[in-house]
């Protein structure tokens, strides 16, 4: 894992997420990029009205464009200071620095303009859960899912660990957690103790907990089974009981393996983990 985006908003700007990025960046050696998705002031325009004269427009975008420019100087001052906590450099993009290094980048627009197309070129993104009282943060997360191509990581507001140590995955044997699971494997390798879970009883259609416990082992990396009975608890709530029983710290998952008008009408595992998990998840769709 050398390369991480972590996606920003003025309202999505949080330290202990920047300071989560930093510490993977630490430890893996890996680039971070801080990208900072910024209100276009001229987006606004259509919908001023028909009373407002040329001055008036020019003025209300100068002021939105000098009130984006003050949000972005706020949270670049954060990612400075956890980048500094996590001894994480700063780098220009032409500079050479061995090791761990970090870039901040500004952009304005919408989160759907950027965010999935910078991902596309990096090895893994980090976002906030998503919250229905924040939409920035539900654009964040939707957009790296669908439109990214690559794995993401969704953190907890509330967790302030660093997530990898202890590591559930989630198992059903669909493409989607094959993914996730190969492209988990630089974390996996580094963990203490590797989970492989199974709820209920096993597709026989579908490789098994055997399977990915002997593709895991051709890579280096020991793992132990668990295979719990299916209650009448949403699975994710299983997987999610599972975790904390097992001490986990991060959980890993295939992200919408159901279709996602399916997810969004009845639920799902994704779903329910990215609004009510308490522990970091590795997706991938």
């Amino acid at each position: 894992m050398k390369s991480i985006l972590l996606p920003i908003t003025s309202h999505t700007a949080d330290e202990n997420i920047m300071r989560i990025a930093g510490a993977f960046a630490f430890q893996y050696r890996a680039s971070l990029k801080g990208l900072f998705i910024r209100p276009d002031g001229r987006s606004a325009i259509p919908f001023m009205g028909e009373g407002l004269t040329a001055d008036m427009i020019q003025d209300l975008c100068n002021a939105a464009e000098q009130e984006g420019q003050q949000q972005a100087a706020k949270a670049n001052k954060m990612f400075m200071s956890a980048m500094g906590s996590a001894e994480v450099h700063m780098a220009e993009t032409d500079q050479k620095i061995e090791g761990a290094k970090a870039s901040w980048q500004v952009v304005a627009g919408e989160v759907a303009d950027y965010v999935g197309r910078h991902a596309r070129t990096t090895d893994v993104a980090l976002c906030t859960c998503p919250d229905s009282r924040k939409p920035d943060t539900q654009e964040i997360f939707k957009d790296l899912v669908y439109r990214s191509g690559r794995p993401l990581i969704v953190i907890p507001k509330d967790f302030t660990d660093t997530p990898g140590r202890r590591i559930l995955v989630g198992w059903n044997g669909s493409a989607e957690c094959a993914r996730a699971v190969g492209a988990a494997l630089p974390i996996l390798w580094s963990a203490e103790h590797v989970t492989l879970l199974q709820v209920g009883d096993a597709n026989s259609d579908r490789p098994g907990l055997g399977d990915v416990a002997q593709y895991l082992e051709d890579h280096g990396v020991k793992s132990e089974r668990m295979v719990v009975t299916k209650s009448g608890d949403p699975i994710g709530a299983q997987i999610h009981a599972s975790a904390v029983k097992d001490n986990a710290d991060m959980i890993v998952l295939g992200a919408y393996s159901h279709s996602r008008w399916r997810e969004l009408i009845l639920g799902g595992v994704t779903q329910y983990l990215a609004t009510h998990s308490e522990l970091p998840i590795f997706m991938s769709h």
